[in-house]
């Protein structure tokens, strides 16, 4: 007697490529909503990378009755008449090879690091050494030699806040900025090459001319000189950060007290998110404007920047920028943070930049 076995079906060639069809729908559906709520998330890590920066501002404003400096500079380079070459600080300061002179170079980040939970990095840094002389690890002479131990030195320590999530977590010399004053005119190269130590975010120096554009080293007027330009005739030139209503919180030695504030806490930009070009990859000279610097220990180009021109116009590495597309995320005086439109008036946003500019900056 046969015995009759049931055959089992399976699919056809056309049911497959409808289940196919369907899922690769719905993936076209779920994708974006995913990486949507994804970029919510990090543009809320980016908001709140900036509070804890500048609460940590007022942390430091209450033990020292001043915010930190944009930079600590000792050396000037220029003419220091009232009519001659406006003077800026030396640029070779920070990455000069040539330790215990009492050469500085180092951003307010530096002097806030024990204020974000890194005094670690704060104590083993050098204070006879430079910025450079703090980057390389075969300077360590270090008690324990901890910088060989921790196989870094402290200018290069990862800070995953000093970092916008949407950009990157660490640093990535590859399809990021570069640090010039590492890559291109130091006398010596670091002999690991730039391994961390990156920044996203940067202190407001005012609505001004902020950077000379041969050297990328802040300018530094003198009294005589301040008072020179304030009796000319503006021109994109000579529109100092130092000069007139220009000034912002953080510039070259500065020491803004609370009471500097004229406009009001709410109504200052403090920190803001640093252009850095990551969809642009432009690393050649002839476009050097969009090139940007990097490197929280770094005081200047890397570490400031100027409400000059609106945010994330991609034109100039002295410039507000982020990677959220249309918005900006800023910290106010006032220890808060928001994010800014691209299409923010650029009055508000010039006025925003300075501290005593005497323009209502309401948005």
């Amino acid at each position: 007697m046969r015995t009759l076995q049931k055959r089992t079906r399976g699919f056809t060639l056309i049911e497959l490529l409808v289940v196919i069809a369907i899922i690769a729908i719905l993936i076209a559906i779920l994708l974006p909503a995913v990486q949507k709520a994804r970029e919510s998330a990090r543009r809320t890590q980016c908001i709140n990378n900036l509070k804890q920066l500048a609460l940590a501002m007022h942390n430091y404003e209450s033990a020292h009755s001043v915010f930190p400096p944009g930079m600590i500079s000792t050396l000037r380079l220029g003419d220091i008449t009232a009519a001659g070459v406006p003077q800026y600080r030396d640029p070779r300061e920070p990455y000069e090879d040539n330790q215990n002179l009492g050469l500085h170079g180092t951003s307010w980040m530096f002097h806030i690091l024990p204020y974000v939970e890194q005094g670690n990095v704060a104590d083993m840094w050098r204070t006879d050494f430079n910025v450079y002389g703090n980057a390389e690890i075969q300077y360590d002479n270090s008690q324990n030699l901890i910088w060989q131990r921790i196989g870094y030195a402290p200018a290069q320590a990862e800070i995953p806040g000093f970092y916008c999530p949407s950009r990157r977590g660490k640093v990535d010399v590859k399809s990021f900025s570069f640090n010039k004053f590492l890559d291109t005119d130091a006398p010596r190269k670091l002999s690991t090459g730039i391994r961390g130590g990156g920044n996203d975010y940067a202190g407001c120096a005012g609505s001004g001319v902020v950077f000379n554009p041969l050297t990328r080293s802040p300018y530094d007027l003198s009294p005589d000189q301040i008072a020179f330009y304030n009796n000319q005739v503006r021109t994109p030139a000579n529109n100092f950060n130092q000069i007139g209503n220009n000034l912002g919180m953080l510039y070259a030695n500065s020491s803004v007290r609370m009471a500097d504030i004229k406009d009001g806490t709410s109504q200052t930009i403090i920190i803001s998110e640093a252009e850095r070009f990551e969809g642009l990859k432009i690393r050649i000279p002839n476009n050097f404007d969009q090139v940007a610097n990097d490197g929280w220990a770094w005081g200047g180009a890397a570490s400031m920047f100027s409400t000059l021109d609106g945010p994330n116009k991609q034109k100039f590495y002295g410039f507000a920028g982020s990677a959220h597309g249309d918005l900006c995320m800023v910290a106010l005086a006032d220890g808060s943070s928001r994010s800014v439109s691209k299409s923010i008036s650029l009055q508000i946003w010039q006025a925003l930049g300075n501290i005593s500019g005497g323009v209502p900056a309401t948005f």
